[in-house]
């Protein structure tokens, strides 16, 4: 199970590495939104670091919530950004995927 944690752990700092490039190819972002965009892509790591000194089961909960709630920042941004075609949907599919491995694992960390 501590595998499957740090599986998660390591797939939510990858989302915050993600935005972390976004941030550095878009040189159109106003005013602090640049700023906001690098603060915010270590937001996952810290979260994904703090899960894994948690009990199991509340760190389950956590890389899922990390997980959907920088899934909803991609959308945001996606409103604000030209991102390719292919990025949404590959997000939601890995996303949905990695949340589905941590929750079924779930009952058996708690």
């Amino acid at each position: 199970m501590q595998a499957l944690l740090a599986y998660g752990a390591v797939i939510l700092s990858f989302v915050g590495a993600l935005h972390w490039g976004l941030a550095m190819s878009v040189p159109h972002l106003h005013g602090g939104e640049g700023s906001r965009l690098f603060a915010g892509s270590v937001v996952p790591a810290l979260l994904a670091w703090v899960a894994l000194l948690l009990p199991p089961a509340l760190a389950v909960a956590i890389l899922v919530v990390g997980l959907w709630g920088h899934y909803a920042q991609d959308r945001r941004l996606a409103r604000r950004v030209r991102l390719p075609d292919w990025y949404l949907p590959l997000r939601l599919a890995l996303t949905s995927a990695a949340s589905l491995a941590l929750v079924l694992a779930w009952p058996r960390l708690i």
